[in-house]
């Protein structure tokens, strides 16, 4: 498939509908060039379970720590 992208006067890059569809408007990318080619790459959050996985074995989590983890889950959610 071969669509064409429009970047706006206000610095927006306009998705073709069926590419835009494949995304959720809270997706972010990172950006970057080479040459004259763009490149898009949407950031996909660690899931939960890998943050939980990486817990020691054996031992409870102190409050603090699933503190952390909350507040790190949902630095995750807020930038995509």
């Amino acid at each position: 498939m071969t669509e064409i992208a429009e970047l706006t006067t206000s610095d927006t890059l306009r998705l073709p509908a069926e590419v835009a569809a494949r995304f959720r408007r809270s997706d972010r990318f990172m950006v970057w060039v080479e040459g004259d080619a763009l490149y898009l790459k949407r950031i996909v959050p660690r899931p939960v379970t890998d943050i939980v996985a990486e817990a020691p074995l054996g031992k409870a989590m102190s409050l603090e720590e699933i503190n952390d983890v909350v507040h790190q889950v949902r630095r995750q959610r807020r930038t995509g």
